[in-house]
């Protein structure tokens, strides 16, 4: 299953959610990198809250909330985690705020059907580019992507957690991947995508190639044909993967479709590369996942969904503007010109 979305687009919003920060508060940034609850806590606009972590089944990828209607805005970090956990959870709220309270980033947000969406992926990557600077991501990894053991070395060589090295090394895959982190069960405990739907937090992939081998090990392992297990029941595509162990409780997963940085060439597998047919698609208007059956769009040459949604309808949604009075996102057509006040209001 595949999809493009935020692969590029999150950590660029990333970078300028950093210059906001930098801006707000000057020089904060080294201090987050090394103990970011605690430089948070100083602050006065924000206020800090550990409390004991709960699922509420929303759609945040860490266990913490952002409260903007308090004063000043909370940042609620879990408890039950990892001290580094924590401090990954703490900038990813953080990022919230900065999203929120910013224009300009807040703006950035307009331009997606899935805003929600797009702002959590925004603030894992904003977290894990604090935490994992691009000084610590090796030569290496810039140029031939992440292996396993890669992941494992950058958490052991920095104060990330091991959520933020895996959104970290997502970001250098060559293609189509994903970077999971698994408990010593084989049930996802945080996934981090580049062109591809994740495996749900929680589901249960021990029964999979790669994964069945690595937990009968504490060896690194490899698998050329393996695949996640989605909610549905379904399963990816054939993928690449490489399993490698942190510690003793947690286990650490490359999975790509091709290009994986421990082969020296990988061929392309059926549905991959320049052919979709049969594979999955997230439609970026409506968010329906659906199977890839007919040609793609001419004009945008992506997939039509059964709403007859593709590139073309969310180009043209992108293009939409929030009315200052009325507060409807409408076409740029409703507007005189660059007016920010729509034709029925002015």
């Amino acid at each position: 299953m595949t999809r493009l979305r935020f692969t590029e687009e999150a950590p660029r919003q990333a970078e300028a959610m950093i210059s906001a920060l930098e801006r707000l508060h000057p020089g904060a940034l080294e201090a987050l990198r090394v103990d970011p609850l605690a430089e948070l806590g100083r602050w006065a606009d924000i206020r800090v809250s550990l409390e004991a972590a709960s699922d509420d089944g929303g759609r945040c990828s860490v266990a913490g909330s952002y409260r903007p209607e308090t004063d000043p805005p909370t940042l609620v970090v879990g408890t039950a985690r990892s001290l580094r956990r924590r401090g990954f959870t703490g900038l990813h709220e953080l990022g919230h705020h900065l999203q929120q309270t910013d224009p300009e980033l807040g703006q950035r947000l307009f331009d997606w059907e899935d805003s929600e969406a797009f702002e959590e992926a925004a603030c894992d990557a904003f977290a894990a580019r604090v935490l994992v600077p691009d000084a610590q991501i090796t030569a290496d990894v810039r140029r031939r992507g992440p292996s396993a053991d890669d992941v494992v070395a950058m958490f052991r060589t920095s104060l990330a957690s091991r959520e933020a090295c895996c959104v970290r090394a997502a970001q250098y895959l060559a293609g189509g991947g994903v970077v999971v982190l698994f408990d010593a069960a084989g049930r996802v405990l945080f996934a981090a995508a580049h062109g591809m739907i994740p495996p749900a937090g929680g589901s249960d992939q021990s029964k999979t190639p790669l994964l069945a081998a690595a937990l009968g090990t504490r060896a690194t392992i490899e698998r050329d044909k393996t695949f996640v297990v989605y909610r549905s029941g379904e399963r990816s595509d054939l993928l690449y993967g490489q399993a490698a162990w942190c510690d003793e409780d947690y286990l650490i997963a490359v999975l790509a479709e091709d290009s994986v940085a421990w082969r020296a060439f990988t061929a392309p597998r059926p549905r991959t590369g320049t052919s979709r047919f049969g594979s999955w698609w997230e439609c970026e208007t409506c968010g329906e996942s659906f199977k890839i059956t007919e040609l793609a769009c001419a004009e945008c040459g992506e997939p039509s969904c059964g709403q007859g949604h593709c590139g073309c309808t969310a180009a043209r949604r992108r293009s939409d503007r929030p009315c200052e009075r009325c507060f409807m996102v409408l076409a740029p057509s409703r507007f005189e010109g660059a007016s920010k006040v729509c034709r029925d209001c002015s």
